[in-house]
């Protein structure tokens, strides 16, 4: 007995085929274009886990039955301890996000150490914010993320009444700015604060810094608008210093790196810093040692070649390392194609210094649209043994070029190291297809906007039993109404045949 494919026009017509929205905004994500599929059980889920599942699955038909929810259930979920709420709350959101109103996420939800809320929950209100303040001292760990329409009073009342935070995460709640930043001064113990995407001003935030500058962490700044050099340095007061400081994100600020110059020396223990979309060219101080960083982001920098290469020489304890569209404008990207700076003769350049990194798992060459040829030593040398490598919008990307992905017995290759793979908007076709199904460990491939088609990918799914999650929009070779349910069709359109 072997498995042969039925011959059929693979991909029937679905509703998704006559929908005009599908396919509009190419720049966006798009979930009608990726296809997904359970990972394979390795190993038996714990008890808890089950029954959160089950919970979760038959949640819409237990909560109809009145006189059970109210009799029984309701107390049950109310004694669920503490510790397991997240893990409900999570499976809860996964399968009926719309049912979980404000009543019940305050009446079961909004109690121990950890709260943890995110626009996927509609029923997240102004009301479920201000109810935050009766957890008091309990709460430990607060993330509400993009929360666009919740204003910063309403955040601010919230906080004041929690001290003993550790960790707060208001990543995309747009409105939250020196209202909330001036509740969060009384959080002494912050280890961790992201305000990524929020409204926060420089000098309302220097006030929280000094607070808990001794014990802070984690600091993400990413995409805050209107702050510049000179708001900026109103935060850099001789006073300030964050000793502990291990994670900085500064992505897409409009400061310059004479404003980074001067933070950076206040934050000695640094090891992964993200400058992305910063008009930097001279990342580091030459009179101030370099951190041990273990992951640097310099995507659309303005490093320049030789100073990137002697950045690799000097920490070689890389483990991620982000060089995507290295001489674009970080505010504009209409000139992408002629203000490139990484061609094939500069990487192959910093090739060694690549080679030398021992750590490196994750390598993002993203945008950098002047290589080509190159691109064959660079994944043979390093790219096969990174565990994550985006190489998407780098048009010249051929697929002869990923030939090294397969183990070379000769030189005792083992398997390639890679488990998510990006080539979205490269110049593959299915000639990629074997090189691909050589990556037993792929558990995430994105090829959209490439030639690859669904014979092609059928074979690198073969090949690649643990992949889990498929990219494919704009991918003209698989039917649209297919894309993002691929792993799907392809088992109706593969059977088991005698011979």
């Amino acid at each position: 007995m072997s498995r042969k494919r039925a011959k059929v026009e693979f991909g029937a017509a679905t509703e998704d085929d006559n929908n005009p929205s599908v396919g509009a905004g190419a720049n966006e994500p798009s979930s009608s274009a990726r296809s997904t599929r359970r990972a394979r059980i390795t190993s038996v889920p714990t008890l808890v886990v089950l029954c959160s599942r089950v919970f979760a699955d038959n949640f819409v038909r237990l909560r109809n039955r009145e006189t059970l929810w109210n009799n029984r259930l309701s107390s049950q979920l109310g004694s669920i301890p503490d510790t397991l709420l997240h893990i409900l709350l999570a499976d809860l959101t996964r399968v009926c996000p719309t049912y979980l109103k404000h009543e019940f996420i305050a009446a079961f939800f909004l109690r121990g150490h950890r709260v943890s809320l995110d626009s996927s929950l509609p029923g997240v209100s102004n009301h479920t914010v201000r109810a935050l303040d009766r957890m008091g001292t309990d709460l430990r760990d607060l993330e509400l993320s993009g929360f666009t329409k919740i204003p910063d009073t309403v955040f601010a009342g919230a906080i004041k009444s929690l001290p003993n935070l550790r960790r707060l995460v208001l990543r995309g709640s747009s409105l939250v700015g020196p209202k909330t930043m001036a509740a969060a001064v009384g959080c002494k113990h912050l280890q961790t604060l992201n305000l990524n995407y929020t409204t926060v001003t420089p000098v309302s935030l220097l006030p929280v810094l000094l607070a808990c500058s001794q014990e802070l962490q984690v600091l993400k700044l990413a995409g805050i608008p209107n702050w510049t050099d000179t708001t900026f340095r109103k935060m850099l007061a001789p006073e300030l210093s964050l000793p502990q400081l291990k994670t900085l994100k500064l992505c897409r600020l409009n400061i310059s790196e004479a404003s980074l110059h001067d933070l950076l020396p206040r934050c000695p223990s640094l090891r992964r810093l993200d400058i992305s979309f910063m008009a930097v060219r001279h990342p580091f101080d030459d009179s101030f040692p370099l951190p041990a960083l273990e992951k640097l982001y310099l995507t659309s920098t303005g490093i320049s070649n030789a100073e990137l290469a002697n950045l690799l020489q000097r920490l070689p304890t890389l483990s991620s390392l982000a060089l995507g569209a290295l001489g674009a404008s970080p505010r504009s990207i209409a000139a992408i194609d002629s203000s490139m700076t990484l061609t094939d003769s500069a990487l192959l350049q910093i090739l060694p210094h690549l080679q030398a990194l021992s750590s490196l798992t994750n390598l993002s060459l993203v945008g950098n649209t002047k290589l080509g040829s190159s691109l064959g030593q660079l994944i043979a040398s390093v790219g096969r043994k990174c565990m994550w490598l985006n190489l998407s919008g780098i048009p010249g990307l051929r697929s002869q070029y990923l030939a090294a992905l397969v183990p070379d017995t000769d030189l005792a290759e083992t398997t390639s190291s890679l488990e998510i793979l990006l080539l979205n908007n490269t110049g593959i076709d299915d000639d990629a297809a074997p090189f691909l199904a050589s990556c037993s460990r792929l558990r995430w491939l994105e090829v959209a906007e490439t030639k690859m088609s669904s014979d092609g990918l059928f074979d690198v799914l073969d090949g690649c039993p643990h992949l889990t999650t498929l990219g494919l929009k704009s991918c003209r070779g698989v039917r649209v109404g297919d894309r993002r349910r691929f792993f799907e069709v392809m088992l109706l359109f593969s059977e088991p045949q005698l011979h």
